[in-house]
């Protein structure tokens, strides 16, 4: 048996989305991948087969590889700007990604920006530190941390639930539904599914696998409610950690029903302004939209070539929170060091660490409000880290909390693999071990 090849594991990852378990590892026999020409009508096979199964892998990865030669390099004399380029160019020149940004948080709080390719293929610029992104799922990290300033301020109880919240007249088929706290749609220990498992979820996705469209865009208040109603948890997986897109957009929805106002507004007024992240926003404006990159496939969707334009994804109102926000690196790398303590304003300065506190276990995951973590070594430091990803559009964001170390990533492609981000944190992090720092 052989590991899938790349076109194999995009498929893979496609069925894991829509089954929303992630624990098989993905395995195919060298036969079926003789025939390159129906290499994806065997992939759209695959896929529909893999929709059977109660579960499987982890959908985006992360590539890590061993940093000691990239150490010694930093370690020797090389820059950083170097170890970047060792990193993305081969993206770039393979056609991988179209353009990719990278923003880097220093021990001594000092931070750089390097683009790489171009905003659009063929036409575009060399992107840079202003240059807007769609930053997909890394928008859940923000409506987490906005639930906890709720918290500080009294708006919202601790472990207030689902069922407070919308009122006695919201009685769902399974009670332990409207149970639900609202930390844990924070940590995705709620019990819910990454998505509603509908004919109507199937329809879209399918059609997402051809147009790029987004497959939540019929997720709208009714049809979000009327799911929330008839939903049958699995109770054993309830406080556990499964991966819900459902679960933050409904957080989204429920924070801004109890203030009365939108989540545009709440995330501009208690999270955004206060950080100074002027291009970080649900609704861009005119002069925002022409800094944003071109969208391009990647990955996915399936059917349509790597590069090709696409239309960014529009949210309902019900599933903002789950991957409306877009930003720049210059914003992310402002909430990074907001992150490892070098700029915060009150009262997030206070709220920040209790979103870091782990929550949840599992397997190798920690499950933080907004924030997994792993150790991708036995003797490295946890990385916190949240990936984003929309059609034509991916983000990371991690860190190093003890060495004090932050990465952003930016790419215009829907790639499900990370080669960047966790490498530069582990070769970052090697190169000052022995320095007075420590």
């Amino acid at each position: 048996m052989e590991t899938f090849p790349p076109a194999m594991l995009d498929v893979c990852s496609t069925a894991c989305y829509l089954s929303g378990d992630m624990k098989i590892k993905s395995t195919i026999s060298s036969s079926l991948t003789c025939c390159n020409g129906y290499r994806r009508w065997i992939s759209a096979v695959l896929f529909l087969l893999a929709l059977l199964q109660s579960s499987c892998a982890e959908l985006s990865v992360r590539e890590v590889s061993d940093p000691a030669e990239a150490i010694s390099r930093l370690k020797s004399g090389g820059t950083l700007k170097d170890e970047i380029d060792t990193l993305v160019n081969p993206l770039i020149c393979s056609g991988e990604n179209v353009s990719a940004v990278v923003g880097v948080v220093m021990p001594d709080s000092r931070t750089y920006v390097y683009g790489y390719g171009k905003t659009e293929l063929n036409a575009g610029s060399t992107p840079d530190g202003r240059t807007i992104y769609s930053i997909g799922s890394v928008s859940k990290g923000f409506v987490s941390l906005l639930l906890f300033r709720m918290i500080e301020e009294g708006v919202i109880v601790k472990n207030e639930t689902i069922g407070d919240i919308l009122g006695p007249d919201f009685k769902p088929e399974d009670e332990n539904v409207a149970r639900i706290t609202l930390i844990q749609l924070a940590t995705h220990s709620s019990g819910m599914p990454r998505h509603p498992q509908t004919v109507k979820l199937l329809y879209t996705f399918s059609c997402f696998l051809f147009t790029g469209n987004n497959f939540y865009e019929y997720i709208d208040s009714a049809e979000g409610l009327k799911y929330l109603n008839g939903v049958h948890l699995d109770k054993d997986q309830i406080g556990k950690y499964t991966y819900s897109n459902v679960g933050v957009g409904l957080l989204g929805f429920l924070l801004a029903k109890k203030a009365d106002k939108s989540l545009t507004e709440l995330l501009q007024e208690k999270i955004f302004r206060p950080l100074k992240m002027k291009d970080t926003a649900i609704t861009l404006d005119d002069e925002q939209k022409n800094r944003l990159a071109v969208a391009y496939s990647g990955d996915q969707p399936l059917f349509r070539l790597r590069n090709t334009p696409l239309e960014p994804w529009k949210f309902t109102y019900f599933m903002e929170g789950t991957g409306a926000v877009y930003s720049t690196a210059d914003d992310l790398l402002l909430f990074i060091k907001a992150q490892l303590g070098f700029q915060s304003p009150p009262p997030l300065d206070a709220i920040i660490p209790k979103t870091q506190e782990i929550q949840v276990h599992a397997d190798t995951i920690n499950v933080a409000s907004g924030w997994l973590t792993e150790k991708p070594f036995p003797d490295s430091n946890e990385i916190y880290f949240q990936y984003g990803l929309t059609s034509g559009f991916n983000c990371y964001l991690g860190f190093d909390r003890e060495n004090k170390i932050g990465v952003v990533v930016l790419r215009n492609n829907f790639n499900w693999r990370d080669k960047i981000g966790h490498n530069l944190i582990l070769r970052i992090a090697g190169s000052i071990k022995g320095t007075s720092k420590n």
